[in-house]
């Protein structure tokens, strides 16, 4: 009997250092606390460095805006004066029109050069 009473003894010992063991050890939700408060600074920093590129990115956008809004208001201002004095002093232009497309050209001379007739009929 004294050895069953020894290794229900022994159980118990086993049983109390696996409990105590147990207890000792973080909690999943501590775990998990840790984790987030160590990960959080790195999520601060992301997200601080995203707010500062977006916001020079902005800032850049809006400089390049800016400079083709001044450099239209100049070529406005030029096309303004310009007008002025083309119907102030001198008489309004003349623009030429061409009599012929240039395409419709090209396409009469590439017909001479093979000696093509445009309205003769397909041998078939």
């Amino acid at each position: 009997m004294s050895s069953v009473e020894s290794t229900v003894r022994e159980m118990k010992d086993l049983m109390k250092q696996l409990l105590d063991a147990s207890k000792s050890q973080s909690s999943h939700q501590q775990i998990t606390q840790e984790l987030w408060n160590s990960v959080q600074p790195i999520l601060v920093a992301q997200r601080e460095l995203a707010e500062l590129q977006h916001n020079s990115h902005m800032e850049l956008i809006r400089f390049m805006v800016e400079a083709r809004y001044k450099v239209t208001q100049a070529v406005i201002r030029g096309n303004k004066e310009s007008l002025a004095k083309l119907t102030g002093t001198s008489p309004a232009p003349v623009f030429e029109k061409e009599d012929q497309d240039d395409a419709k050209k090209g396409e009469k001379d590439s017909m001479r050069k093979l000696d093509v007739d445009p309205k003769a009929k397909p041998k078939g």
